[in-house]
């Protein structure tokens, strides 16, 4: 059974515009990258079937977190099959 990834914007309330809740399959990752000292980028195969722009998700976090985010990422895409499919990453 695939994994899923679940991302809202935690900011904006509930989602109403777009962008701001996507649901990807992990094995669609494709890079995890830190893009500044507060922003840990997602990369992932792009939806559109193109297969040229990746689609991106960036988490915001506490100064230098980039580990600790990395690791947690990692966890949820290497956990053990836990009758969930649905990995909650930021809601």
């Amino acid at each position: 059974m695939e994994r899923y990834l679940y991302f809202t914007n935690p900011n904006s309330g509930a989602p109403d515009a777009n962008a701001e809740l996507a649901m990807y399959p992990t094995s669609s990752v494709t890079a995890i990258f830190a893009a500044s000292a507060t922003t840990t980028t997602i990369n992932f195969v792009p939806r559109d079937g193109t297969g040229t722009t990746e689609d991106v998700v960036t988490l915001t976090h506490a100064d230098g977190d980039h580990k600790a985010v990395i690791g947690a990422l990692v966890s949820m895409i290497n956990a053990e099959k836990n009758n969930s499919p649905f990995q909650v990453v930021s809601d």
